[in-house]
């Protein structure tokens, strides 16, 4: 119960982060900008994770979690309330980006949380949590089409304030005295070279996820010749089954292989079926037209790609055991996988808005992959041992 209202927060950001993901061509159009313009206002939850995510783990450490999230609720609801009423472009990112740097303040510090409440498992808190968070990605990229179309742009992008204020009143008297159990405040050992291994994990997963819910419109309507009502609505059932697979991949995998002990053979199953479902994911996306196959891949890709990348997350607290480091550790690990966020969309996703460059991106984005799906045999699995010399 102690969780519920930190997981509702989570959920809450990341519906209002990607109800924005298949809206870009009517976002584009209302402020009379390029479809890249509003891609930087998704990837500003990354930007702000890359800048603010240290700086978050270091305050959840220093100060208390509680205050944290306190200042995650507040700058979410101000942000969302101003990108609602936002009457130009450049009113409409400096108010995403107040609402983006929400999702640092609420997710680097997931580190401490497990740690400090159970560490024995951290796998199943940190997985759900990240699970929930892509649940909410998933709703919003789901609803996005179909509000717009109902209620219009404005009152749709209004929905996700409404969610952040219910957020707020059940976070402030929910996560009171919570957590508690830190042993001190020594922050020495937060890094260690092996967690090099994790970070490219979390790079690539969180980078090609956001990547193809963030182009899919686009890339539907320049490969396959979509319309631009048809590829609005794809996108969001594509985006949406990525995200929703994103969820249920966190929050049952990693349980799942903790509870039977076996989580190294989860690591290695999640990012085998990982690469193998990219492949189907970025193949399919190109060179098909078939809806379900697509939807398939995004689902796949979601489900083991996320479980994989929780498990690496959750593998970087295994080289300490203060609460406290577990924190920083988590934040210099989502610090990492946000850079990613926040460059490669930008660089290489417009390679899938035509087939001539869509080969080069698709050469790129498996490679990657493969790369993290070597690594996992790597990754620590068991706890801090003094000298840190495990890897």
């Amino acid at each position: 119960m102690k969780l519920i209202p930190y997981w509702f927060l989570l959920f809450t950001i990341g519906f209002g982060w990607f109800i924005l993901a298949p809206l870009v061509p009517i976002i584009a159009s209302y402020f009379g900008v390029t479809p890249t313009a509003v891609i930087v206002v998704i990837d500003a939850y990354g930007y702000s994770m890359a800048i603010i995510g240290l700086i978050a783990g270091y305050l959840a450490s220093r100060i208390t979690v509680r205050i944290t999230l306190y200042a995650s609720m507040s700058l979410s609801a101000l942000g969302l309330l101003g990108r609602a009423f936002s009457s130009n472009y450049d009113e409409f990112l400096t108010f995403a980006l107040m609402a983006a740097s929400a999702y640092p303040l609420a997710l680097a510090p997931v580190g401490s949380i497990s740690s400090s409440l159970n560490r024995e498992r951290a796998h199943t808190i940190i997985g759900i949590s990240v699970g929930i968070l892509f649940i909410g990605l998933a709703a919003g990229d789901f609803t996005g089409p179909e509000l717009a179309s109902l209620i219009g742009l404005h009152w749709t992008l209004l929905i996700p304030f409404i969610l952040s204020v219910i957020a707020a009143l059940y976070v402030i008297p929910g996560t009171r005295n919570y957590p508690k159990y830190f042993r001190g405040r020594n922050l020495r050992g937060g890094f260690s070279p092996g967690m090099l291994k994790n970070w490219w994990v979390g790079f690539t997963v969180a980078s090609l996820s956001v990547m193809f819910g963030a182009i899919a419109a686009t890339s539907l309507q320049n490969l396959h010749g979509f319309s631009l009502d048809t590829s609005i609505y794809y996108s969001g059932l594509l985006g949406g089954l990525a995200f929703l697979g994103s969820g249920f991949g966190a929050i049952i995998m990693p349980p799942l292989f903790e509870v039977r002990k076996r989580l190294r053979t989860g690591l290695i199953f999640s990012a085998i079926m990982a690469f193998a479902s990219i492949s189907v994911l970025v193949s399919s996306f190109i060179f098909s037209k078939v809806i379900v196959v697509m939807a398939l891949g995004f689902f796949a890709f979601g489900f083991f790609g996320n479980a994989y990348w929780s498990m690496a997350l959750t593998s970087v607290t295994r080289y300490t055991d203060d609460p406290a480091i577990s924190g920083l550790a988590t934040s210099m690990y989502s610090v990492v996988a946000n850079a990613g966020v926040s460059i490669v969309p930008l660089f290489l996703g417009p390679l899938f808005y035509s087939q001539g460059l869509a080969i080069d991106g698709m050469i790129i984005v498996i490679l990657m992959v493969l790369l993290a799906a070597i690594l996992s045999p790597l990754l620590r699995t068991l706890g801090n041992v003094k000298n840190n010399s495990q890897s």
